[in-house]
């Protein structure tokens, strides 16, 4: 039942891939973030300073910042923890930290309205918290949940698990039946490593126009730019860098297209040039590959 692989079993280059490749996709697009592909300037195959938010070179953004909250998370608790997970993203969010700037410069709308709704219950009372603040109306559907992924794909026992894992996470800030659903297609098939056959008709024609190519930040288009980078190219550089390109949600879209190529290509198979350049490249290959020899604790 599959169209054809994308990695084979996880192991450790795979896993380290993933997080690594989210973080090199989200700092080789931040540049390019609500830049207009359409013009000629805005094309980049490197590490570029400047942009909305005048990063620096290898730095990234709220993509992983949020997924080294929650591996962080994960490690320490040995289980999905909502609650000690959206403490660590109010960490990141009002005081800068998992951020190598040291402060919260770029976060989507919905993620900061479910991050804002939930301090106001830590202030109010820390022992009756409600973690999931998410809102569930088709027009928050944003990508601010499936760019985090990498984490709970990594640390998941199963395909059940993997899905589980993959709801609850995106349930925290995202909670529109459209988030849950691309979240879901996109954990199952980085989990199994494969392109699975029945989540063809949510991906784009290989052969659409590059003109065509969404990458707003509505959840469908990150997903479908992501996919269709990696389908049409055939090495993990080719894969970003055509991702990102296609500006506006540039860095999320590049999160996403990492790590799916990252899965596929493994954390060796990434050129060193990447690797060397980013921020906390070793802090994140480390997590990850923690990550991957973790043993899970929860019953599911």
């Amino acid at each position: 039942m599959y169209l054809h692989s994308i990695g084979g079993m996880m192991n450790t280059d795979k896993a380290t891939g993933m997080l690594v490749g989210l973080a090199i996709g989200d700092a080789l697009g931040a540049v390019l973030e609500f830049q207009d592909a359409r013009e000629p300037n805005n094309y980049i195959t490197k590490y570029t300073r400047g942009g909305e938010h005048n990063v620096s070179l290898g730095e990234w953004t709220d993509d992983t910042s949020m997924a080294l909250a929650m591996a962080k998370s994960l490690l320490e608790k040995k289980c999905f923890d909502a609650n000690d997970i959206m403490s660590k993203f109010l960490k990141w969010y009002k005081g800068g930290e998992y951020s190598p700037r040291g402060e919260c410069f770029d976060i989507g709308g919905t993620t900061a309205i479910a991050l804002s709704s939930y301090l106001e219950e830590v202030v109010k009372d820390e022992y009756l918290l409600q973690p999931y603040r998410s809102r569930t109306s088709e027009d928050t559907s944003g990508n601010g949940a499936l760019m985090r992924l990498a984490p709970v794909i990594i640390v998941a026992k199963d395909r059940y698990h993997a899905i589980q894992l993959a709801v609850q996470q995106t349930l925290l800030t995202h909670g529109s039946n459209t988030c849950v659903d691309y979240s879901v297609m996109l954990a199952e098939e980085l989990y199994h490593g494969y392109d699975i056959i029945r989540y063809q008709k949510h991906k784009l024609p290989l052969d659409t126009p590059r003109e065509e190519v969404m990458s707003g930040g509505y959840v469908k288009e990150t997903y479908q730019c992501a996919w269709w980078a990696f389908q049409t190219t055939n090495s993990f550089e080719d894969c970003v860098i055509k991702a990102v390109n296609r500006g506006y949600d540039a860095d999320t879209v590049g999160a996403v297209a990492g790590m799916i190529a990252g899965r596929y290509y493994g954390h060796n198979n990434i050129p060193s040039h990447f690797k060397d350049d980013l921020m906390w490249h070793d802090e994140l290959y480390k997590t990850a590959f923690d990550l991957s020899k973790m043993g899970y604790k929860d019953e599911y």
